[in-house]
C-alpha cells in the first residue's frame, strides 16, 4: 500500500494544461516504468486508440470501471464517499488471465496479477484500487467490481459462473444483462444502517446433456442459487470496504445526508470516518428469462 498520499501528484496532473480531465487514472501492480515499457501498441500511430480500447473493456465485462482524473480529484474532496481508480498490471499472454468460458473461476481468477517475465505482454485492467483520502488502502477484485457497479447502479452487463444447483462439480454461466439496487441509509444511534434491495435479470449461457433450465422447478432453483451467490459476494464487498478499508466507494453518504438539517451538521458527522461503523441489510431478487439455448427437440 502507498505510504505517501497522491494529493500532490493529482494536483500536478490537474494543473498541467497538456493533460485532459477525461484521462484515466490507473494504479499499476508493477512499477510505472515497467508498465509503460511493456504496454505500448505494436503500431505507434494508434497508441491513443490502443489505450482507449483497453480502458473501455469495463463496458463488456464489468471487471473494472473507467475512472478519470476529474472523477478522482472530485472524489478526494467529496464528503459523500471515497476515491478509487482502475487497477492494472502487465501480464504475459500465456499467463492465467481471466477467461469467461472457464468454469473453474473463483475470486483469485478475478484479481489483477503481478508482472511476469513472459516475452509477450498485454495490459490487464481487472478490479479497482481503493483509497481513503489520498492513500491506497486496498484492492477490489473483478468480482468485487461487478458487485460495486450493481450497488452504484452503473452496471451494464457481465458473464458470471455460479456453482450448479444440479451438479456439485459443475458451474453454470449466467449472462447478467440488467441489475439495479435501491439503496437507503438510516442513522441508528449515530451509526449508519445501509439497506440494499437488488434486482437482477439474467440468461443461462451454458447447458449440459438432457438439461432444461427453463422448467419452473429448475428456473426457481437457479434463481435461488444466484441470489445466494450474489448475496455472499455483495455482503463480503460491503464489509470489506467498510471494516477493512473504511472507504465508502459506493458513496452511500449521498443517501444519508438527508438526515441532517444543515451542511455544518453533516460535515461534523464526518461520514467518511463513520462509514467504518456501518451495518447492512441486503436483499436480492433475480429473474431468469428465456435462455439463448435450445433445450428441447
Amino acid at each position: 500500500m502507498l505510504a505517501i498520499g497522491l494529493k500532490d501528484y493529482i494536483y500536478t496532473l490537474k494543473n498541467n494544461v497538456e493533460i485532459r480531465p477525461s484521462c484515466n487514472i490507473l494504479i499499476s501492480k508493477c512499477s510505472a516504468s515497467y508498465f509503460l515499457e511493456n504496454s505500448k501498441s505494436l503500431i505507434d500511430e494508434v497508441a491513443t486508440k490502443y489505450f482507449s480500447l483497453e480502458t473501455s473493456s469495463e463496458k463488456n465485462t464489468s471487471y473494472t470501471e473507467a475512472v478519470t482524473l476529474k472523477d478522482f480529484f472530485c472524489d478526494l474532496y467529496d464528503t459523500f464517499g471515497s476515491p478509487f481508480a482502475i487497477l492494472g498490471s502487465v501480464n504475459g499472454l500465456n499467463s492465467n488471465n481471466i477467461n469467461s468460458n472457464d468454469a473453474s473461476l473463483d475470486d483469485k481468477n478475478y484479481t489483477a496479477k503481478e508482472a511476469d517475465t513472459n516475452s509477450q505482454k498485454n495490459i490487464e485492467n481487472l478490479g479497482l484500487a481503493v483509497f481513503k483520502e489520498d492513500k491506497l488502502v486496498g484492492e477490489l477484485s473483478g468480482l468485487d467490481t461487478i458487485t460495486h457497479l450493481i450497488l452504484c447502479n452503473r452496471f451494464q452487463n457481465a458473464t458470471v459462473n455460479i456453482p450448479s444447483p444440479f451438479d456439485d462439480s459443475d458451474y453454470i454461466a449466467l449472462y447478467i444483462y440488467s441489475a439495479s439496487s435501491k439503496n437507503t441509509v438510516d442513522i441508528v444511534n449515530s451509526t449508519p444502517y445501509v439497506k440494499c434491495n437488488i434486482k437482477l435479470k439474467m440468461r443461462v449461457l451454458t447447458s449440459s446433456e438432457n438439461s432444461n433450465y427453463m422448467t419452473d422447478e429448475n428456473k426457481k432453483l437457479i434463481e435461488e442459487y444466484t441470489n445466494s451467490y450474489f448475496l455472499a459476494h455483495i455482503n463480503n464487498y460491503l464489509y470489506k470496504t467498510s471494516k477493512d478499508f473504511g472507504a465508502d466507494v459506493c458513496k452511500f453518504g449521498k443517501y444519508a445526508v438527508k438526515h441532517f438539517l444543515t451542511w455544518d451538521s453533516w460535515e461534523n458527522y464526518d461520514w467518511k470516518n463513520r462509514y467504518q461503523d456501518a451495518f447492512f441489510t441486503t436483499n436480492i431478487s433475480s429473474n431468469l428469462t428465456s435462455s439463448y439455448l435450445i433445450t428441447e427437440n
